[in-house]
């Protein structure tokens, strides 16, 4: 079973998800003959960090919002993380493009390390505070995942594998991605958004026996 995830860094509902995910992965019986692939998305291709704007600000100028309603969704998606035991930390993240983290994650993939590049990224953003566009801040998250270090400086200080990032993204409207997460079993079945764990689980075991 192949299931292939479209996500941002930067989605709460995708680190969500992919809790949930593997929650349910930890309770499926043919655990070990599942293939996950991530793949580029860019929830807010436009977002920039901005020193000493707290994420709440930032949200709400990105997305032309009163602070009150920023600071209402962002609660929301805090307790929604809390509930589902994901450590999710507004007063700390900095919101930041994500493209080039995206370029870096195609070179990790080729190296068959996209799945940790991920992992490794939605916590260094939602748990820890770091900015994720930040170029040494890549290069040492990169390397904590077994990257190369010289390798992703050179892809961050030229355009490389954002062919394979607009790629992705194409794809993702090919197959009606409106929103992340988006999540597609066997290039056929579609799950979209962090559905509950038990959500996950019946359709594991609904495409496995349907396969």
């Amino acid at each position: 079973m192949k299931i292939t995830i479209w996500s941002d860094f930067v989605c709460p509902f995708c680190f969500i998800g992919q809790s949930h995910l593997d929650k349910a992965l930890k309770s499926f019986e043919h655990a070990d003959e599942v293939e996950i692939e991530y793949k580029s998305f860019l929830l807010m291709p436009d977002a920039q960090n901005f020193p000493g704007q707290d994420y709440a600000q930032n949200f709400a100028n990105l997305k032309g919002m009163p602070i009150q309603q920023a600071q209402a969704m962002l609660k929301n998606v805090t307790d929604m993380a809390e509930a589902s035991g994901v450590d999710i930390n507004y007063d700390i993240a900095k919101l930041a493009s994500t493209t080039d983290a995206h370029r870096v994650f195609q070179y990790a993939k080729e190296q068959g390390l996209g799945n940790e590049f991920f992992k490794r990224f939605y916590a260094a953003h939602f748990s820890e505070g770091e900015v994720i566009s930040d170029v040494d801040t890549i290069v040492r998250l990169a390397e904590e995942v077994g990257l190369d270090g010289a390798k992703v400086r050179n892809i961050l200080g030229s355009e490389e594998n954002a062919d394979k990032v607009n790629q992705e993204i194409s794809e993702a409207r090919t197959v009606g991605v409106q929103g992340v997460p988006f999540f597609v079993i066997n290039n056929k079945y579609a799950v979209s958004g962090a559905q509950p764990v038990e959500q996950f689980e019946y359709v594991l075991n609904q495409v496995w026996e349907e396969e």
